[in-house]
């Protein structure tokens, strides 16, 4: 193998690492964790690095999130040692001075650091990309009438949740937010609904809840929980 060939290889598993990120960060804030917490869960799996922290009980506590977290350590795995045969193939190609072409290698790199900083710096690419991994992760996750809870923010049991309608709740059947009573009796507050392409900011206790809504809601997290029929997975082991 040459020089210019092992180059291009590992700068594509790098390629591949950061997508794998990408994506299992998505598939782990579906479940109800906050992006950065998400974030560090995968990586810290990938690398093996970091995953003795407390915050590593979220995980282990959910069948669904160990499932989650095997598949990613296998992939950890398969990388590192795709990392170090290639690196070993590396070392052996220069050891028999192979030919190297420096303006080939600044080329991969080239596009390596644009295809990064699409990823970083452009907002379509992360709004699309997210928006196809949740659709499909949902998909796999969850039934056809589940209301899949993405946890936004979390405050000492009060939550912040983005909530998918997916089957209107019993509590919202035929009924407006006052008739409901879920603020009064279930401390519940409904923030902003995006409903087809508009978003209604200011809620009114007469608005009613339809399918397809989408929910910005604050309260207890057991509340939210029970009035939407869709159990977080580290609620799990309760």
């Amino acid at each position: 193998m040459s020089l210019n060939v092992a180059f291009l290889i590992l700068l594509l598993l790098i390629v591949i690492y950061i997508i794998f990120i990408e994506i299992f960060t998505v598939v782990f804030m579906l479940t109800g964790m906050s992006h950065t917490r998400a974030r560090f869960q995968v990586i810290s799996l990938l690398t093996s690095c970091g995953f003795t922290t407390a915050e590593s009980e979220i995980v282990v506590s959910s069948r669904t999130r160990r499932k989650i977290a095997i598949t990613i350590m296998i992939f950890g795995n398969l990388f590192n040692v795709s990392v170090v045969s290639l690196l070993v193939n590396t070392i052996m190609s220069f050891s028999k001075r192979h030919s190297f072409s420096v303006l080939q290698a600044t080329s991969y790199l080239i596009v390596f650091v644009v295809f990064i900083a699409i990823i970083k710096r452009v907002p379509w690419v992360r709004v699309t990309f997210d928006k196809v991994v949740k659709r499909i992760a949902t998909k796999v996750m969850f039934n056809k009438n589940s209301n899949p809870l993405l946890i936004l923010d979390n405050f000492h049991g009060f939550v912040i949740v983005e909530v998918k309608v997916i089957e209107v709740p019993k509590k919202f059947n035929n009924k407006t937010l006052l008739e409901s009573r879920i603020s009064k009796d279930y401390g519940i507050r409904i923030l902003a609904i995006k409903r087809d392409d508009r978003t209604i900011g200011d809620i009114s206790m007469d608005e009613m809840i339809i399918k397809n809504d989408r929910m910005i809601v604050y309260g207890p997290l057991a509340n939210i929980v029970e009035v939407f029929g869709q159990q977080p997975s580290y609620y799990s082991s309760r």
